[in-house]
């Protein structure tokens, strides 16, 4: 691939992630989220649901993370994220009262074969079955009680090989869905509250020509001092986008990507911290900044690099971090997985680009639907 083609690639991707600061961006996903909503509006069964459990595979798992809680303050349930094939490989032991529990499928294409078992093992336990996914013919379509669509195709359709938009655009769908059932639960908050929230949040992605900007000062920042690995630290909300943002840097720039959990870190995997492994904390709201800090000097006798992600830094948190980038205003935590991925993006993009290469480029040349044993195999025989 020659440099004009790299270069082509890349400011086709770094404009579809920009996009998503306009407004009419999300026009296609809101439409599509509201007419599938529509024609459950008058199903009584999710009335009697109190559990719910989201399943999906690698960005679908970082979704399913942070649409978890959506479901716990937008529809009031019980609600857990689990891997795919853990919970296909174990649905007994996760279906306890499936009468009461709807499993949400999280699938880009709509034909992940462990989401797809999953969700055929939750029915057949009598658990209600919901899929999210793009539109089209897809074995979702054919298995899910509910079917919630999204814009899905906006990577295929820009020459994409590595989802991103479509990342929000399903977790905006799980918005919507969570709201329904909370309607159905008869929780407070309805549509017009999350609908207001939805806006602000909206309106906040005006920032993202200005954060990616930042990102790119921090990709040369680092590059130039040899960090090529990079741990993302979240909790609730944003463990998932922890998740999302680990993965997206390893599959956007080749960089080694890791997601821990905010105090699960300090438990563990701290020891392993130097000044090479700079740390990026996600921590939107002053009640996640004790914990902060307590990391945070930590880090300043490990001499690790930290940047912290946050709309309000205590002084002590400006004074302990070597870089805090101010985030938008986001009242609904559990809304702010939308905006703070993009940084982590961001960084990926950055720290591809900037080395001349293609950003999201298959590495070895696989897909995840290439890693089998039995296609390996057929290859090896012929």
């Amino acid at each position: 691939m020659d440099q004009l083609q790299v270069q082509t690639g890349n400011e086709r991707l770094k404009r579809l992630m920009l996009s998503l600061a306009k407004p009419e961006k999300w026009k296609a996903t809101e439409e599509l989220a509201a007419a599938s909503l529509r024609a459950y509006a008058a199903d009584e069964r999710l009335a009697r649901v109190d559990t719910v459990i989201i399943i999906g595979h690698g960005t679908s798992l970082a979704t399913a993370m942070n649409a978890e809680f959506l479901f716990s303050r937008a529809a009031g349930a019980a609600a857990r994220a689990v891997p795919a094939y853990q919970f296909r490989s174990y649905a007994r032991d996760y279906l306890k009262r499936p009468e009461r529990t709807l499993v949400v499928g999280i699938s880009c294409s709509g034909n992940t074969e462990s989401v797809v078992k999953g969700l055929e093992a939750a029915r057949q336990a009598g658990a209600l079955a919901m899929g999210i996914t793009g539109r089209g013919e897809t074995k979702l379509r054919e298995i899910s009680d509910y079917l919630i669509e999204a814009d899905t195709a906006v990577e295929q359709e820009a020459g994409m090989t590595a989802y991103s938009a479509s990342h929000l655009f399903l977790l905006y769908s799980a918005l919507r869905a969570a709201v329904l059932l909370g309607e159905k639960r008869g929780n407070a908050k309805g549509l017009k509250y999350w609908e207001a929230q939805w806006k602000s949040v909206k309106n906040a992605m005006s920032a993202l020509p200005e954060l990616f900007e930042k990102m790119g000062g921090l990709a040369e920042e680092y590059s130039q001092e040899e960090m090529h690995n990079v741990v993302a630290l979240g909790t609730g909300p944003n463990l998932g986008t922890a998740q999302e943002g680990a993965l997206k840097i390893c599959e956007f720039a080749w960089v080694f990507g890791a997601c821990e959990e905010l105090e699960d870190f300090a438990h563990g995997r701290f020891r392993e911290a130097d000044g090479k492994i700079p740390l990026l904390l996600l921590a939107p709201h002053e009640n996640l900044q004790e914990k902060v800090l307590d990391l945070l000097a930590g880090c300043e006798i490990a001499r690790t690099p930290t940047v912290i992600f946050t709309q309000k830094a205590l002084p002590e948190v400006q004074k302990l971090a070597d870089r805090v980038i101010l985030m938008p205003a986001v009242e609904e935590e559990c809304l702010t997985p939308f905006l703070y991925v993009f940084p982590l993006w961001f960084l990926g993009y950055h720290f591809r680009s900037r080395q001349g290469k293609l950003v999201g480029e298959r590495r070895f040349g696989l897909k995840a639907t290439d890693i089998s044993y039995q296609a390996y195999l057929s290859r090896r025989q012929t």
